[in-house]
């Protein structure tokens, strides 16, 4: 993987900062092709530190779910996300059918 060893960047302003949030969250997707999950979730990690959308502008643009495993527990945010999930042919209970017991 080349370029995959980042020095820290010196802060400059936002600019710098999405720019290297981006080729943090690429690189992490580069280590997860390669196998390296481990390095992959660690980059990942890094980038949505530097600015967490722009690492995610990276995923949606990949237009691929990340693969994960290395073990590491999900982030509160990715938790926070999978319970907002729509499931458009689903619905809840009328209420009528809701009682105190539901």
């Amino acid at each position: 993987m080349a370029n995959d060893n980042f020095e820290p960047a010196t802060f400059d302003g936002e600019d710098n900062k999405h720019h290297t949030a981006r080729s943090l969250a690429e690189a992490a997707l580069r280590a997860e092709d390669a196998g390296d999950f481990d390095k992959a979730d660690k980059l990942m990690a890094d980038a949505e530190r530097a600015d967490p959308l722009a690492a995610e502008a990276v995923l949606m643009e990949a237009d691929r779910p990340r693969v994960r495993r290395s073990g590491a527990p999900a982030s509160d945010e990715e938790v926070a996300a999978l319970s907002r999930t729509v499931e458009p042919d689903r619905h809840g209970p009328t209420p009528s059918q809701l009682d105190e017991d539901y």
